[in-house]
């Protein structure tokens, strides 16, 4: 059912803007004032949805794999690891819309923003001003955030970070205004929800106690970012600040840099990161904790407070030779609770790197087969080490990936 219903809302979308591309197309009987009124509307011409194909694009991204893991589960299978269609285009000059759907996600909408989880766009964009250098989007859009890692397409990104998987709220309901300075340099601020899901929504899914916190009467955050192009295009930066609230008189902020090398057979991205977050919301590191405090008398597991998260990712690729490619990544993650000197410093790590190998056979299209090896581990330390055991996942995965441009 999920499936017919984008396909019926791609279908009224493309109608809408076959309509849409000519300014004298007469209103139609909805846009009457007169029941009475039966005005005869004008049908798209051959020459306008030839161009209205030039206009939109269609695109499905898929990945399916199968999977060997051994550690947290021993139990191999095919998985669908991406499955995702995308619907873009330009309706009328200086006006675009973005629309990208999960076919594995649940449809039901969130507590707080109203929008389903499998929706990842569903927004406009607006370009005004002199030559066009400002715009302006509304709707569910990517976070601002500095991170090649979540910027790259997720059909060819197979393992992520903690910090994408966990401590971000990528997708979620924004307004952005943005300013093209130069052709290579552009200017973002981005106002958005701190999180999709309400402060109780969040709290009873996971029985915390509150411990006096109350929720943020606006639980918004602000993303101030810059996305760079120097030396022609071979060094690409992706710099943002944000600050944002979750509970009441509780100011998250968070510094992500974000560098990536192109060049003609050889790219890497470096991510780099800090966040300060005031309450633990993402309950990353607040399961260690509250394991450790448990004996404790009177004691109530909550989200901690004050936590510190500092991440660093460094992804290559690499043809070798033509239509063959080595690819790795590796990522070092730390949390640290340093206002409690026995929990301390980099209490818990998350450790993790993948190697493997793709062949693209298909010289013309975004198509590869995938051989690829990775290494997962936390580790705990400190006070919270005795009651946290190391945990460690390998996987074995080979499978298809496939960017397709439908048209």
């Amino acid at each position: 059912m999920k499936k017919y219903y984008l396909f019926f809302i791609a279908q009224l979308l493309i109608a809408q803007a076959s309509f849409a591309q000519n300014n004298e197309i007469r209103k139609s009987a909805m846009d009457s004032t007169s029941s009475s009124n039966n005005p005869v509307t004008q049908q798209p011409s051959t020459s306008q949805l030839l161009n209205l194909s030039e206009r939109i694009d269609l695109n499905f991204l898929f990945r399916s794999s199968v999977e060997y893991p051994r550690g947290s589960s021993d139990q191999g299978a095919v998985k669908m690891n991406e499955a995702r269609i995308e619907l873009t285009g330009d309706i009328i000059q200086d006006l675009s819309f973005r629309i990208r759907y999960r076919l594995n996600r649940s449809f039901a909408p969130n507590s707080l923003d109203n929008a389903p989880s499998a929706v990842d766009h569903a927004n406009i964009t607006y370009r005004f001003g002199n030559e066009k250098k400002w715009h302006l989007t509304a709707g569910k859009q990517a976070a601002n955030v500095g991170s090649w890692e979540f910027d790259t397409n997720p059909t060819f990104e197979y393992q992520y970070t903690d910090f994408v998987n966990k401590q971000l709220n990528l997708f979620l309901l924004a307004m952005e205004i943005g300013y093209q300075v130069t052709p290579n340099h552009s200017f973002q601020l981005q106002v958005h929800n701190t999180y999709n899901q309400d402060f109780n929504t969040v709290f009873n899914s996971t029985g915390y106690a509150r411990n006096g916190l109350r929720p943020s009467k606006t639980p918004l955050g602000l993303y101030v970012s810059w996305q760079g192009n120097l030396l022609d295009k071979k060094w690409q930066t992706f710099y943002s600040y944000n600050i944002a609230q979750f509970a009441k008189g509780k100011t998250d902020h968070g510094v992500a840099i974000g560098n990536k090398l192109v060049l003609d057979r050889f790219n890497a991205y470096l991510d780099l990161q800090s966040a300060y977050m005031s309450v633990d919301y993402p309950n990353i590191g607040s399961p260690a904790v509250n394991n450790y405090l448990a004996p404790f008398p009177i004691f109530a597991p909550t989200f901690l407070q004050d936590i510190n998260y500092k991440t660093a990712v460094l992804r290559v690729d690499y043809e070798f030779v033509p239509k063959w490619f080595i690819t790795a990544k590796g990522f070092y993650e730390t949390a640290s609770l340093r206002k409690n000197s026995e929990i301390g410093d980099d209490f818990r790590e998350n450790i993790g790197y993948w190697a493997g190998l793709e062949f693209k056979p298909v010289g013309s299209q975004d198509m590869r087969l995938f051989a690829n090896y990775f290494y997962n581990t936390s580790r705990y330390h400190n006070a919270v080490a005795n009651t946290n055991p190391n945990q460690k996942l390998h996987l074995f995965a080979v499978g298809v990936l496939y960017f397709v441009n439908v048209f």
